[in-house]
């Protein structure tokens, strides 16, 4: 039994360093992407908001591994109107700033086609804006599992889910720009 449990483990372990590269330590992102609201908050119909965000990441040096800060303003935009007679309605913006710490798995980190597992975790500043019928505010934990692809070392397109507080989570989908990040550049002396 034991060596049924010991083999898929053996070839996890052998995964995390397959892939490795010498890449460059530190890199950066800054990402805008759409959102739209999970559950129900009132019985508002849920409409696309806005999602942008910045990332600071420490590729771990021979693993597949990265770890960094991120900040983010997320939105779960609701619409409400005044009766089910009349077109009057009010949309209310829940706006949440999350600063997590984030960590990622690269299945094929420093190459063009980098697929990518990984969660946030950390602080959600929440408040409602915009044409406000249910006020709130306050902090809560935030919790993003994300799942995406890098393309040629520079472009990251992901999709997520934002989970802090009812009325607040969301699912959305992101364009990021990448700096740095790409495999070391090898210096050759003649």
């Amino acid at each position: 039994m034991a060596k049924y449990i010991s083999l898929p483990i053996l070839l996890l372990l052998c995964n995390l360093t397959c892939f490795a590269q010498k890449i460059q330590k530190l890199e950066g992102e800054a990402s805008l992407g759409i959102t739209i609201p999970l559950g129900n908050y009132h019985n508002g119909e849920k409409l696309v908001g806005p999602e942008f965000g910045l990332e600071l990441r420490y590729n771990i040096p021979q693993t597949a591994w990265d770890c960094g800060l991120a900040l983010n303003v997320s939105t779960a935009v609701y619409k409400y109107y005044e009766s089910p007679k009349t077109d009057w309605y009010w949309e209310q913006s829940n706006r949440s700033i999350n600063i997590m710490a984030v960590g990622d798995y690269n299945f094929k980190q420093g190459s063009k086609f980098n697929p990518y597992l990984g969660i946030g975790i950390g602080l959600s500043l929440y408040d409602a804006v915009n044409e406000v019928l249910y006020k709130s505010s306050g902090v809560s934990f935030v919790f993003r599992p994300r799942i995406g692809i890098e393309l040629f070392r520079h472009l990251r397109i992901g999709v997520f889910s934002t989970i802090a507080k009812t009325g607040y989570n969301n699912f959305g989908i992101s364009i990021g720009g990448v700096i740095g990040g790409r495999p070391k550049k090898e210096i050759h002396a003649y």
